[in-house]
């Protein structure tokens, strides 16, 4: 761990020292952790971890003789998981200006299994703050362009005026028992290898196996083939993505020590019977104690009071569990976690099925505004991809370039109004006069249908007005 030290000089000109223990490297493992969402791994990480101000969270305290069981709730992991697929699962498709090119990007996106690509990035960009993707050649894999993602952990950024001038890609080779550091350098104007040994001294890339054959690259594509996706900035890390998990760690720790603390109680909360000695079935034979079911056996042996007008009945006690508390405190963490990422019933959370549609998009307000910001920054960035890869393509095949060549891409819109609800808001809009009938049918039906059949459909509306004026 390392420990950087901060100055900060006030106006009165004393110094005022502070230790952070902030460390890149190890936020990105934390929040991998989190998004992993194992017990055993949160109460491994928080039991070596000092936050240097004597809090013990959840996580990091032992058990005492009391054993208590420690439950997770798995919400970090759901919240990335379903922010991601509810922008992923909207992607209409990627349209390049070009015929030529878009069969091009056809092709590589279909070899790529782009789709599914774009959601592992996107959660790892979400969880760990961000990552890049990488276009490179293997013959021996496929002869189109390969698509990578490289996670938080596993990139790194070097900025020249404040913009991206270098994107290094790293990765660990295993020779025998030596262990190196592959850094890949992408930049505009080409590719770099740089191999280090345990040491952090660079070494010959022929030390390592399979790496031999790795040669600088340079081309005049005038653009980086490595398009790094970075959906906020992070306060802590200048130039590094900022994780949704940022400032909720200890409210997704409070709210697994609540549920932990349920748990508890209701295993405390259970039923106890309490039977005399002279009431307990015995076997008929040789007088003792007839062996009992597991979910039967649970009860306290008391002994028989011999004293007159004693009551030898079997007692059952039920403790009382305040589960209103447990409730309150369970509910109030959970909405300190979800504040400002995503509602609580996009989860699932507390959603009454009796709502109409326009209360529940109420209800989803932060989930549309948080998707919308994925939405832009996907948008960018997949554009910027498709260019790249179709320019590499062309240069590797030393095809023509598409220098002209642009790409838009189409995402549908997340908890849209039901089909019967814009049919009455549009119609209302004709008979005002304020909408016209393109519009009409491009609401209506947007991407479900193709440029032919809605420009029949506009014909076929326009002749019916026609024939009804």
């Amino acid at each position: 761990m390392f420990k950087n030290r901060l100055e900060i000089v006030p106006i009165g000109g004393s110094n005022v020292s502070i230790l952070s223990d902030a460390n890149f490297e190890k936020e990105v493992f934390c929040n991998k952790i989190w998004h992993r969402g194992n017990a055993a791994e949160l109460a491994q990480f928080y039991g070596t971890n000092d936050d240097m101000v004597g809090n013990k969270s959840f996580w990091a305290a032992g058990n005492t003789s009391k054993s208590i069981r420690k439950l997770h709730s798995g919400l970090p992991g759901l919240v990335v998981d379903v922010l991601a697929d509810i922008a992923v699962t909207d992607l209409l498709g990627v349209k390049l200006s070009t015929n030529e090119a878009q069969a091009v990007w056809d092709k590589i996106a279909a070899d790529n299994n782009f789709n599914r690509l774009l959601g592992r990035a996107v959660r790892k960009a979400l969880s760990l703050g961000d990552g890049a993707f990488k276009i490179s050649f293997d013959t021996e894999v496929s002869l189109l362009p390969i698509i990578e993602f490289f996670g938080a952990d596993r990139v790194s950024y070097a900025y020249k005026r404040g913009r991206v001038a270098e994107v290094i890609f790293k990765q660990i080779i295993t020779q025998g028992r030596e262990k190196y550091a592959l850094e890949e350098v992408y930049s505009k104007d080409g590719i770099d290898y740089h191999l280090y040994n345990e040491k952090g001294k660079e070494a010959d890339l022929a030390a390592a196996k399979n790496l031999h054959n790795l040669q600088a690259v340079r081309h005049n594509l005038g653009k980086s083939l490595a398009v790094p996706l970075i959906f906020g900035e992070s306060v802590m890390f200048e130039g590094r993505g900022k994780s949704v998990f940022e400032g909720k760690l200890g409210a997704f720790d409070a709210l697994d020590e609540v549920l932990s603390q349920w748990v508890d109680a209701l295993r405390d909360g259970r039923a106890q019977k309490y039977i005399p000695i002279g009431l307990l079935p015995r076997n008929p034979y040789n007088g003792t104690v007839a062996a009992m079911g597991t979910f039967e056996n649970r009860f306290v042996q008391t002994e028989m009071d011999m004293a007159e007008g004693a009551d030898n009945s079997i007692k059952l006690v039920q403790p009382t569990i305040d589960t209103t508390a447990l409730l309150a405190g369970c509910t109030n963490y959970l909405n300190f976690a979800l504040q400002g990422i995503i509602s609580p019933s996009t989860l699932g959370i507390d959603l009454k099925t009796r709502d109409n549609a326009e209360a529940q998009r109420e209800k989803e307000k932060t989930t549309l505004y948080t998707r919308s910001k994925i939405i832009t920054v996907l948008r960018d960035v997949i554009a910027q991809l498709a260019v790249a890869a179709v320019g590499a393509y062309n240069a590797f095949y030393n095809e023509p370039s598409f220098d002209d060549v642009t790409a838009t891409v189409e995402f549908g819109e997340y908890a849209a109004p039901n089909f019967e609800s814009q049919i009455e808001a549009i119609g209302k809009g004709r008979q005002m006069g304020i909408i016209s009938v393109e519009t009409a049918v491009e609401q209506l039906y947007g991407a479900t249908w193709s440029k032919e059949a809605k420009e029949e459909e506009v014909k076929r509306l326009r002749l019916m007005e026609e024939n009804y004026e």
